[in-house]
């Protein structure tokens, strides 16, 4: 995060020194629009302004196909009418944002660039649901599904849902090669950088001792299994998500 601030504020002081070598008709002079494909940001759409020849923002869409994966998990009941064993869940990937760039270029006319900025959106990432009712929701509480020790509660709807959840304001740093606007028609852009989306961590519905049931985030101590320990471990270490994308980028005006 520190890192982020001091290239925030360095593209902020490039910002404050380029509007003041430059004549205010060279401003916001060009609108670019940009399509790309990227590893773990997957499809974006941009727009592109440049400020000066040194700095340009962009604004856009990023999204990853709603994957989806369906597997039987077992139900764990207090109530004695419900025979089922198991219920089908369906796990999907739900990685959508929009975002806001800041593009500092050290010299003028240079390609190279240094970008700061966030990813707005999803905070759920992934999210598990069963397909099908398994409980009357009159019924609602007395049942759920196994995770490891632990019973994911059913809701007000007699279902189970289970999210792994991130942050949804995902401060960005990067660096990159390409003009977002064309000084022609077209040009090619590449982009490596991060971005920090906090400690991933799972939340689903909760019973506490007095019965009551409340959204809330699981412990590995919830849990109580060693497999599911291990996935803890690791997923609250990744606490950035690399994003590698290239683009296409053509000049309207």
């Amino acid at each position: 995060m520190k890192k982020f601030t001091f290239l925030l504020v360095a593209a902020l002081m490039a910002l404050s020194q380029s509007v003041n070598a430059q004549e205010d008709k060279n401003m916001f002079n060009h609108l670019g629009v940009g399509v790309g494909v990227g590893v773990l940001n997957g499809v974006n759409f941009e727009l592109a302004t440049p400020v000066t020849d040194y700095l340009a923002v962009r604004v856009g869409y990023a999204f990853l196909p709603s994957l989806s994966y369906k597997t039987d998990v077992d139900i764990d009941s207090d109530d004695p009418t419900i025979i089922a064993d198991e219920v089908e869940v369906e796990g999907k990937l739900n990685k959508k944002d929009f975002k806001v760039l800041l593009d500092v270029y050290p010299f003028k006319g240079s390609s190279f660039r240094l970008t700061a900025g966030a990813y707005i959106g999803a905070d759920k990432l992934v999210t598990a649901r069963n397909t099908e009712p398994f409980l009357n929701p009159a019924d609602w509480g007395t049942a759920g599904i196994k995770l490891g020790d632990y019973r994911v509660t059913s809701d007000s709807q007699g279902n189970v849902e289970a999210d792994i959840k991130v942050a949804k304001f995902k401060p960005y740093l990067g660096i990159g090669f390409g003009r977002a606007v064309p000084k022609k028609r077209v040009s090619f852009n590449f982009d490596l950088g991060v971005q920090f989306w906090g400690s991933p961590g799972v939340w689903t519905n909760t019973k506490d001792d007095f019965g009551n049931i409340s959204y809330s985030k699981l412990t590995k101590q919830d849990v109580n299994n060693e497999d599911a320990d291990k996935v803890f471990d690791i997923m609250e270490k990744i606490s950035v998500c690399p994003v590698i994308s290239f683009r296409i980028n053509g000049r309207i005006f």
